[in-house]
């Protein structure tokens, strides 16, 4: 368990509660200079629900992905069942714990899981657009990735990572170090489902950030991917984010 983890586990929430945590946390290390990190502002809007960082624009955006476990908790209470082709969050074909990324989730998935968490906060969540994930997972800082022009060593989950988990599936969301704005996995580990369409008639929607089974190249925040709403694949998962209020 990280050290941020532990602290928001600490404060009792209740079902319609809310809550923020105030961070002043040290230097990061980028290209061989160390950059201010702003302060971190985290909330969670209610018990489950994913715990949400406050982005310089005012968008607030889930610290990590949607985690295994969160994902259950609406698939137990909706009785949450995919009935189309493909791979389901609870037998993904890859061994799993319950702190890392909810996969094989389809963008129908994505948005059902969605309105059950704004039903339950009372507050409006949606899917980030690829513009609002690029922003976010940029984390401020120029580059190919938030932490320079070179993919690095064990910096993200992906094959070519140089990680312990290259290749072999899904990471804990709290293996890798933060990007500047505080987003855990900003890149890698799973593909993100966005609102952005593919095509016309939004068949096909974009996905972004690249996979445990990507090559460094998809992590770049140029690349996107794109897939029939209703497939879910075993890099697939989700982000949520809120309007600045």
């Amino acid at each position: 368990m990280g050290p941020i983890r532990a602290l928001c586990k600490s404060f009792p929430i209740g079902a319609a509660a809310m809550f923020a945590v105030l961070l002043a946390t040290g230097p990061i290390l980028a290209q061989g200079f160390n950059l201010p990190r702003p302060e971190l502002q985290l909330s969670v809007d209610c018990e489950n629900c994913p715990r949400m960082v406050t982005l310089p624009n005012g968008m607030r955006m889930s610290q990590s992905h949607v985690t295994r476990a969160e994902f259950e908790v609406f698939a137990r209470e909706t009785g949450f069942e995919r009935t189309t082709w493909g791979c389901a969050w609870n037998y993904p074909g890859i061994p799993q714990e319950n702190d890392q990324p909810a996969i094989c989730i389809s963008y129908v998935d994505a948005g059902k899981y969605v309105e059950w968490l704004t039903a339950r906060a009372g507050i409006a969540y949606r899917l980030p657009t690829v513009e609002e994930y690029r922003y976010a997972a940029g984390g401020g800082q120029p580059g190919n990735y938030w932490w320079g022009q070179d993919v690095g060593k064990g910096r993200a989950n992906c094959t070519g990572c140089s990680s312990d988990y290259d290749g072999k599936g899904t990471s804990p969301i709290e293996a890798f170090a933060p990007n500047p704005y505080g987003l855990y996995d900003a890149v890698g580990n799973a593909w993100q489902w966005t609102s952005d369409c593919h095509d016309t008639e939004c068949r096909e929607r974009v996905l972004i950030g690249g996979s445990w089974s990507s090559p460094p190249a998809d992590l770049r925040l140029t690349k996107t991917i794109w897939n029939a709403a209703e497939i879910p694949f075993y890099t697939y998962g989700l982000r949520v984010v809120t309007d600045a209020q």
